[in-house]
């Protein structure tokens, strides 16, 4: 073959490339959602609502959705299994918030036959109430020392169709009272806890009962978490030094540093505090700082390595200290060594 035969021949297969049509495109669906999100107003705990999310093919064949996967308790009630081409069609999901409240992050994924699209992520959010709602947060937390008159107040609003009435507030009354106040007849009100400066002290927890005309709520329990501090305490009430794996130190020597634990003692009021403090636990070490305006001790409660043996350790911490009231504080230690 001379070379302008081959050069002919290769000037006709081109032109044959050239024009020949190019090959069709694969057909395939194409989903697309006109909604991903849905954000529901704050809605009364026992609602039950429905939402629908519109998906629509723009594809050339038909979608297939192979299944819907959500959080509880979402429940999907209609859900096409195929939509044609140049269609749309409605996956309706529906909410019961009985026994919910607070913030609702529901998710909700479909899972399809597109090759763009396989999975496609939705969400369904929105604020639950009680029937009857507490502002901040259904607890009181009041700490105070002794010979403070602290107080802390919770918003009682009503959410139900018919007005509420507080008939009857019932807790003991040796560390605190309480006090109710009308902010809008039936609808809202403010309960108020009055720490008791010369109650007893330490930490407490006790319930709060509120019988109401509500229906669905007719005693309503709240918590009471108080804490009166003496003149001189320390914080926290004990030292818990965890868990460590005789292993793991082996592998990170820093271990024993980053479990250390810090104990702070205070005195109230105090210029020239002063305190001494040893532990009858041998494998602990301890070291202490006077604080700038001498009314607290910072103390470091760390692990000492050597002679370090598997097992669990309980212990006391001991603080002596110049304040005739409070001459002495003992402070429980626990923690436990692994192999």
């Amino acid at each position: 073959m001379t070379l302008l035969t081959r050069s002919l021949l290769d000037t006709v297969l081109l032109l044959l490339l050239a024009t020949s049509p190019a090959p069709a495109a694969l057909a395939s669906p194409h989903a697309t959602f006109l909604q991903t999100s849905f954000q529901f107003e704050k809605v009364r705990s026992g609602a039950v609502f429905e939402h629908d999310f519109v998906v629509k093919n723009e594809g050339d064949v038909a979608l297939r959705i192979l299944r819907v996967e959500m959080t509880s308790p979402l429940l999907v009630t209609r859900m096409p299994a195929l939509v044609a081409p140049g269609t749309e069609a409605q996956i309706r999901i529906r909410l019961d918030t009985s026994g919910l409240h607070g913030r609702f992050q529901g998710e909700i994924h479909v899972l399809m036959n597109d090759p763009d699209l396989p999975d496609a992520n939705l969400s369904f959010a929105g604020e639950i109430v009680l029937p009857v709602e507490f502002l901040p947060a259904p607890a009181f937390f009041v700490g105070a020392h002794r010979g403070e008159a602290r107080q802390a107040s919770i918003e009682i609003i009503n959410h139900e169709p018919e007005p509420l009435r507080i008939d009857e507030i019932r807790h003991a009354r040796d560390r605190f009272t309480t006090t109710l106040e009308t902010v809008e007849e039936g609808q809202r009100y403010r309960l108020t806890l009055l720490l008791k400066p010369d109650g007893p002290g330490g930490r407490h927890s006790e319930p709060i009962e509120l019988k109401t005309s509500s229906p669905s709520q007719p005693m309503i329990t709240l918590a009471a978490n108080t804490y009166l501090h003496e003149r001189v305490y320390t914080f926290p009430d004990a030292v818990d030094l965890g868990t460590l794996r005789l292993s793991e130190l082996e592998r990170d020597s820093t271990l024993l540093q980053k479990m250390a634990q810090t104990l702070m003692v205070y005195q109230f009021g105090g210029k020239d505090f002063r305190v001494s403090i040893r532990t009858d636990l041998p494998k602990l070490k301890i070291s202490s700082e006077r604080g700038p305006q001498q009314d607290r001790y910072q103390t470091i409660v760390s692990i000492v390595k050597e002679d370090l043996e598997a097992g669990a350790f309980l212990g006391s911490i001991f603080i002596e200290t110049n304040d005739p009231e409070f001459p002495s504080l003992v402070v429980p230690v626990s923690g436990n060594i692994l192999p």
